[in-house]
């Protein structure tokens, strides 16, 4: 995916099937036909439109993607003062009515608070959040994984817990259990070393290599490597000195035994 591919896909992201971009539009150009001249409005508008050169220029944006990650790219936007702008447009026009006309004033109102309230997307629905039973907040099959690995590691008295897996379970692992290290971090941050990050790679494919991850991951001393793996495929870790220790969801967690991590 280009970068300029991933700007537009970062834009869909982050106004999903709502409206307020038509209402930015609409109260941007209110604003520079009726009310340019003023000052606060003025303001407002600049930052904006060099908020938005900032996201949708290609160069600015890959600066930015080395800093934050180009799947997050999206949270640039929060930034944009699109509420405020589309408040001060409905503001600007209910002062033009009649100060005498109360009534009309109060039935605009409430037409612009109904609009902005339609044009959104109730943020509760569609699964957008969904309720987790562990106080870290993080989700419970995350937080499943951790207890079994924090239970393993204690039992076997491991001085160090290295775990391998994908994206979205090390996003979260810590989080909820800071005693568990991890061979890197989310899209690679703070790899240990070399052959952590060729662990790394062989998690991105779809079609994955997995007598290759287990090979790798005891090359790198993970103890722990969990991975959504078919069962005609879980051979390949026991070959290499692993054991499942136990199912998550659609995850398999598997341990390394003690007398495997020194054979080659």
């Amino acid at each position: 995916m280009t970068d300029i591919e991933r700007i537009g896909l970062s834009w869909e992201w982050y106004w999903g099937n709502g409206f307020y971009q038509y209402l930015l539009l609409a109260a941007t150009i209110y604003l520079l036909i009726f009310h340019r001249k003023k000052r606060n409005v003025r303001q407002v508008l600049a930052f904006s439109a060099c908020l938005l050169f900032v996201f949708l220029f290609p160069l600015t944006a890959k600066c930015i993607f080395l800093c934050i990650g180009r799947t997050v790219y999206w949270r640039v936007l929060w930034l944009l003062p699109a509420i405020p702008v589309i408040s001060l447009a409905a503001t600007e026009f209910l002062r033009s009515v009649h100060s005498k006309s109360r009534l009309a004033q109060t039935l605009l109102l409430l037409f612009f608070c109904g609009i902005i309230a339609l044009s959104g997307k109730d943020m509760l629905s569609a699964g957008n959040y969904t309720r987790t039973n562990n106080r870290m907040k993080v989700p419970d099959d995350i937080a499943h994984v951790a207890n079994m690995i924090h239970a393993e590691a204690e039992k076997d008295h491991l001085d160090e817990v290295l775990v391998a897996g994908d994206n979205y379970l090390i996003s979260y692992l810590r989080v909820y259990d800071p005693s568990i290290h991890q061979a890197y971090g989310r899209e690679l941050g703070e790899v240990l070393n070399h052959r952590c990050y060729l662990v790394y790679r062989q998690f991105r494919p779809i079609k994955r290599n997995y007598r290759k991850i287990a090979k790798l991951a005891k090359a790198a001393d993970c103890n722990f490597v969990v991975i959504s793996v078919p069962e005609k495929k879980i051979d390949r870790f026991e070959q290499r000195g692993y054991v499942k220790i136990g199912d998550v969801g659609s995850y398999s967690v598997f341990q390394l035994e003690p007398q495997s991590a020194n054979s080659p």
